[in-house]
């Protein structure tokens, strides 16, 4: 994928950084390659989320317009911050723990309550 253009996000962004294992690979977008994804691979709706499901593989990708609430949320990084702000690790770009953070606790499920402590103590490790 060009870089730049793209960020691993959610539980790669915890894996890589040893915080736990991880069960799938999230990839956050710019709408330029998403556009370019979405007329090889099938676009999923599901709740209320759209995106690329790779095939055979574990690996889900989202776009800037993916989660149909994140308009609604004004402090939410843009992707552009996103991008800026990733963390290169072994030459791929990972989401900051910031912006996990944010959306973890956006969020709330059980497992997002689990990350978040893992990272507020991962942060203050370090």
């Amino acid at each position: 994928m060009p870089v730049g253009e793209y960020l691993i996000t959610g539980s790669g962004a915890l894996g890589v950084r040893g915080l736990r294992p991880i069960g799938d690979i999230d990839i956050l977008v710019t709408q330029e390659l998403w556009d370019h994804l979405a007329k090889t691979y099938p676009i999923f709706d599901k709740n209320s989320v759209r995106f690329i499901s790779l095939p055979n593989t574990e690996i889900e990708i989202f776009g800037p317009n993916s989660f149909y609430t994140e308009h609604k949320l004004p402090d939410a990084p843009t992707l552009s911050e996103r991008l800026a702000q990733a963390d290169i690790i072994d030459g791929l770009p990972f989401e900051s723990l910031k912006h996990v953070l944010y959306y973890k606790k956006l969020m709330g499920r059980n497992k997002d309550i689990k990350d978040i402590e893992l990272i507020n103590k991962f942060l203050l490790s370090n």
